[in-house]
């Protein structure tokens, strides 16, 4: 479709939209680029595409061409945007700072009182960069481990398929956004364990991770490209191999990755990453145009 027609259909999208609402939209902010990629379309309006993703590839580098500021959560997507971005600005995930008063419920709460080391794994559990394999070995290495998986998964299919029937993992599926944090303070450990050796760039920044540090309990993650050079926020395995060593390490004496010097500072990390702080970094990224998004 040529772009003029594109544009005029989407800025009449937008005008509909207005409409509906009984206000003018101000700002258009753009997290996925499979339906607008060429923000000429919201005119005068502010226009910032912050891409979270690398596999968006539907035209990201007109939509950063067309923006009035370009967030990239990571290095490879920083280094794709480059040079078609009028104004460009490197910030992670945010986070929501935990809550004391999340609590599990007190089925939950039980299961995780009965195991002696808990470990915890949040996110999609359905997705293909999953290391199945490397956790099926930690799960089957230290049966003494409780493994908590939260998530959506598929009974019989991939990481399910892999440890689901072992008697040390249990699924509890799609939890709460409220309820998140309780799980994560209940845990030793918190895992991050993806295929890392076949899909660095894509996993250079899981958000996920920003969700864990923010409890302040240990994290054991595999290779990670944002945090390499923020050591002591994550413990960090290059293999596999490593991965499964540091995990026997961490769970022998679990009280030592979690003090409260080491939870403190991930706390602060987290802290500094919070979901006004980055705001702040946008509105001063925008100049005189911040106030708009304030």
């Amino acid at each position: 479709m040529p772009r003029t027609i594109r544009n005029w259909l989407e800025a009449r999208w937008l005008g509909h939209l207005e409409r509906a609402v009984g206000k003018r939209i101000g700002v258009v902010w753009l997290f996925e680029n499979s339906r607008f990629f060429d923000m000429r379309f919201a005119g005068n309006r502010l226009k910032i595409y912050h891409q979270v993703d690398l596999n968006q590839d539907f035209y990201p580098c007109l939509a950063a061409e067309t923006a009035d500021l370009t967030i990239a959560i990571s290095k490879p997507i920083e280094d794709r945007l480059r040079r078609n971005a009028q104004n460009l600005l490197r910030l992670t995930h945010g986070c929501v700072l935990s809550s004391a008063d999340s609590k599990l419920p007190d089925e939950v709460e039980k299961r995780f009182g009965r195991a002696g080391v808990n470990a915890v794994m949040a996110g999609n559990l359905t997705i293909p960069y999953l290391d199945k394999d490397l956790l099926g070995k930690l799960v089957t290495k230290h049966p003494e481990v409780q493994f908590h998986f939260i998530g959506p998964y598929q009974i019989g299919y991939g990481l399910h398929k892999a440890v689901g029937t072992a008697a040390n993992t249990i699924f509890w599926g799609l939890q709460t956004a409220e309820i998140l944090p309780a799980f994560y303070g209940r845990a030793d450990v918190l895992l991050v364990a993806y295929r890392a050796d076949n899909f660095v760039d894509q996993l250079a920044n899981p958000h996920k991770i920003m969700e864990y540090i923010a409890s302040g309990r240990c994290v054991l993650a595999t290779r990670t490209l944002e945090y390499e050079e923020t050591p002591g926020v994550i413990e960090m395995a290059l293999s596999p191999s490593e991965f499964l060593d540091k995990f026997s390490t961490i769970v022998q004496d679990p009280a030592a990755w979690n003090t409260d010097f080491l939870t403190a500072k991930r706390q602060e990390f987290a802290a500094m990453n919070s979901y006004s702080q980055q705001l702040e970094r946008i509105v001063t990224a925008l100049g005189e145009k911040g106030d708009l998004i304030r």
